[in-house]
C-alpha cells in the first residue's frame, strides 16, 4: 500500500509538473508569435506610413509643378499677345525663358502646328505628331480649354517633362510651356521601396519583404541579395501570402520558419524570422522552470511520502476497502476506523451518510403513499450498482418481487429495462410510453443526470391518457353512425389537401337521406337513427383503400375517396356501392323492412377543382340535382340518384 501510495504521489507530482512545463513552453510559444505578429503589424504601419507621407508629397510636388506650367503658360500667352514681334527672334524668347525659368516654351497656330518657340528644332510638329502630342488635340475645338499633361516622354527627345498649354486670350494661338520635373522625380523616388526599406531597422535573423501580388516577384527587402526573385526561389509558397490574420509556418532559404504577412495599398509586405531565432528565449526559460519545478518536486515527494507512511496509509487502506464495499452497493457496511481522531470522526460521518441514504428513500415513500400520487422515484449512482427506489415504483412498472430485487441492485440492468419500455413511445405525447404486460399501462419518464448520478420519476398517467383517447373520439366520431364528425372530416380534409401529391385521382361524393321524414313521422325517430345508420352503412362498405367518411348533419353525408389510378376506378366504385345500395333494406323494431335510399352527388379530383372546398360544392350542387331528379350523371360532376 506504501509502495503504490508513493509510487502514485511521484507519477501525480512528476506529471503535474511535467504538464506545467508543457503548458508553460506553450503558452511562451505562442506569446512569441503573437508578439512577432504585433511587431509585424507595427512594422507593416510605419513601411505604409512612409510609403502614405511619401506619396503625398509627391503627389504634392507634382500639383505644385501643374500650377507652376500653367502660371508661366499664361504669362508667356499674354507677353506674346502684347508684344508679337517677339515671335521669330529667337534671343527674345531665350530671355523669356530664362526670365520664367521654363525649359522650354512652344507656340501653336489654331489648327495645332508648331511655329516658334523656345527650341527651334521642334518648328514643325503638331499636335497629331505623337502620343505625347496628341494628348492636347482636344484644345482644338474648345477656346476655355487649358490641359496640363502627367510626366511622361516628350516626343523629340523621349525625355521626361511636364507640359502644360492654353489658349491665348485672342483665341490666336496656344502657348505650351514645358519643365523638367527635377522635384518631383526626387519626391517619387522616396516612394521606391528601396528607399523605404533603408529607412526601416529589422531585428536580427528577421526579414522585411514587399512582394508584387500578381508576380510573386519580391520588389524590396532589408536583404539586398533577395530583391528581384521569386518568393519560391526562397521557400514561400503563393498560397502561404493569403494568411494575414496569424504566423504561418514556412521553410525560408532551408530553414524552418516563421512569417506574417499584409496587404499594404499595392504590395505584400512580409517578415519572415527563423524558428530557432523566435523561439530562442523560450527554450532558455523552459529549461530555468524545468530545473526549478524538478527541485521542488523532489522535496515534495520526500515530505509527504514520510508524512504518508507515518499518519495516513494505514487509515486509508482501511476507510479504502470499506467504502469500495459501499460503492458497490452494500450499504449495510460499516466503517470503523479510530487510528486518529479525524479517522474516526470521518468514519462516522461515513456511517451516518450511508444510513441518511438509506432512510431517504424510506421517508419518499411514506410521503408518495400519503398523497396517493401513482408515482415512483428512483436514483442510482454510477458508482454503486445499487438503484435506490421507493416502494410504489416495482408496483406501477408491473414488477415481481424477484425480478424487482434483481433490477434495483444493479442500475446497469434497471437502465436497460428503461431502455425497452423507451422503445414503444405513445405518439404526440411527450416523454409517455406504453407498458405491456398483464394488463395495459402509460407512464411517463422523467430523469436527469448530475455528474455520475442519475435521478428519476415514473408517474402511472394511464387514466390520463384513457381520458384524453375518450374525450378525442366523442369530439371526432359520431356516435350514431360511427363516421366521422363534421370537424374531424374538414380537419382530415385540410390535412390531406396540405400535400396534395398524394391524392393522386379522388373524389368528393355527398348523399343526403331520402325519405327520413317520412321514417320518422311513421316509425318514430328511434328507427328514423336505424334509417341514417344503415346508410353509413352502406358507404362504410366502399371497398376502397384510402378514404374518409363522415356524417356531416343530421340526414346529410360525404365520402371523400383518394389515392386512385384513374377517374374510372373511382367511380366505377361508386357505382358498385349504389348498387349495393338497391339491394338494402334495414328492419325496424316493428319488423317492418324498408329500402334504404339517398340521393348522391359527386365531384372529381382535379378534374372539377383542386381545392377540398371546391370540390364539396359541387359535389353538393350534383346531389341536389339528383335528389330533384333532373340529373343522373354528369361528365364533369357525376350524379346518381338512387
Amino acid at each position: 500500500m506504501k509502495k503504490m501510495i508513493r509510487k502514485r504521489l511521484c507519477i501525480v507530482i512528476l506529471t503535474a509538473m511535467l504538464f506545467s512545463l508543457f503548458i508553460n513552453y506553450y503558452v511562451q510559444t505562442l506569446n512569441a508569435r503573437n508578439d512577432m505578429y504585433r511587431d509585424a503589424q507595427d512594422k507593416f504601419w510605419q513601411v505604409g506610413q512612409i510609403l502614405d507621407q511619401n506619396g503625398r508629397e509627391a503627389e504634392k510636388e507634382k500639383e505644385n509643378l501643374k500650377e507652376r506650367c500653367f502660371i508661366r503658360a499664361k504669362a508667356i500667352a499674354y507677353i506674346i499677345q502684347d508684344r508679337p514681334e517677339v515671335v521669330g527672334n529667337q534671343e527674345e524668347i531665350a530671355k523669356i525663358t530664362k526670365l520664367l525659368q521654363v525649359d522650354e516654351f512652344h507656340l501653336f497656330d489654331p489648327e495645332g502646328n508648331l511655329y516658334a518657340g523656345s527650341e527651334p528644332r521642334y518648328f514643325g510638329l503638331n499636335f497629331s505628331s505623337g502620343e505625347q502630342m496628341q494628348f492636347f488635340l482636344p484644345m482644338l475645338e474648345d477656346y476655355s480649354l487649358q490641359m496640363c499633361q502627367d510626366i511622361t516622354p516628350n516626343t523629340a527627345e523621349g525625355k521626361l517633362m511636364q507640359y502644360a498649354a492654353v489658349w491665348r486670350e485672342d483665341h490666336k494661338g496656344i502657348v505650351q510651356v514645358g519643365l523638367e520635373p527635377t522635384t518631383v522625380l526626387e519626391s517619387m523616388k522616396k516612394t521606391e521601396l528601396s528607399y523605404v526599406f533603408s529607412l526601416v531597422t529589422s531585428e536580427k535573423d528577421s526579414t522585411i519583404y514587399a512582394i508584387d501580388p500578381e508576380s510573386h516577384l519580391i520588389l524590396g527587402s532589408t536583404d539586398d541579395s533577395l530583391v528581384g526573385k521569386q518568393i519560391q526561389d526562397i521557400g514561400i509558397r503563393p498560397e502561404q501570402l493569403g494568411i494575414t490574420d496569424k504566423v504561418a509556418r514556412m521553410t525560408v532559404n532551408q530553414e524552418e520558419s516563421y512569417g506574417v504577412f499584409a496587404r499594404r495599398q499595392s504590395v505584400i509586405l512580409g517578415i519572415t524570422m527563423s524558428e530557432a531565432a523566435l523561439y530562442q528565449k523560450v527554450n532558455r526559460s523552459t529549461f530555468l522552470v524545468a530545473l526549478y519545478l524538478t527541485g521542488i518536486s523532489l522535496i515534495m515527494i520526500a515530505f509527504i511520502s514520510n508524512y504518508i507512511d507515518r499518519y495516513v496509509v494505514d487509515g486509508i487502506s482501511s476507510i479504502h476497502d470499506k467504502l469500495a464495499r459501499i460503492t458497490k452497493g452494500n450499504l449495510d457496511t460499516r466503517v470503523a476506523v479510530d487510528s486518529t481522531p479525524e479517522f474516526k470522526q470521518l468514519s462516522s460521518q461515513i456511517n451516518q451518510m450511508v444510513e441518511s441514504l438509506l432512510d431517504t428513500t424510506n421517508k419518499i415513500s411514506h410521503i408518495l403513499e400519503m398523497t396517493k400520487i401513482p408515482m415512483g422515484v428512483y436514483e442510482y449512482n454510477r458508482d454503486m450498482k445499487r438503484v435506490m427506489a421507493t416502494s410504489r415504483l416495482a408496483e406501477i412498472l408491473m414488477l415481481g418481487e424477484k425480478e424487482a430485487g434483481m433490477l434495483f441492485s444493479d442500475y446497469i440492468l434497471f437502465e436497460e429495462k428503461l431502455e425497452q419500455i423507451r422503445r414503444h413511445p405513445l405518439e404526440q405525447e411527450g416523454g409517455v410510453y406504453e407498458l405491456q404486460g398483464k394488463e395495459t399501462r402509460f407512464i411517463r419518464i422523467e430523469a436527469f443526470e448530475r455528474g455520475h448520478s442519475t435521478l428519476g420519476m415514473i408517474v402511472d398517467v394511464t387514466n390520463d391518457i384513457l381520458e384524453k383517447r375518450k374525450i378525442k373520439q366523442e369530439r371526432d366520431v359520431d356516435l350514431l353512425t360511427g363516421l366521422y364528425s363534421r370537424r374531424a372530416f374538414y380537419s382530415k380534409l385540410e390535412g390531406l389537401f396540405a400535400d396534395p401529391h398524394g391524392l393522386e385521382h379522388a373524389m368528393m361524393l355527398m348523399a343526403d337521406a331520402d325519405n327520413l321524414k317520412q321514417v320518422n313521422d311513421r316509425y318514430g325517430h328511434e328507427n328514423g337513427d336505424r334509417y341514417l345508420a344503415s346508410i353509413a352503412d352502406i358507404l362504410k362498405s366502399c371497398s376502397w383503400d384510402k378514404g374518409i367518411a363522415a356524417r356531416l348533419s343530421g340526414d346529410e353525408f360525404a365520402l371523400f375517396l383518394y389515392g386512385g389510378s384513374s377517374r374510372e376506378s373511382l367511380v366505377g366504385c361508386v357505382d358498385r356501392m349504389l348498387g349495393s345500395m338497391k339491394e338494402s333494406r334495414v328492419e325496424l323494431d316493428s319488423h317492418v323492412l324498408i329500402p334504404v335510399r339517398f340521393s348522391a352527388g359527386y365531384s372529381l379530383y382535379p378534374e372539377d377543382g383542386t381545392e377540398a372546398a371546391v370540390l364539396l360544392r359541387k359535389a353538393d350542387e350534383a346531389m341536389y340535382e339528383a335528389k330533384k331528379g333532373r340529373v343522373s350523371a354528369a361528365d364533369d360532376g357525376g350524379a346518381a340518384d338512387a
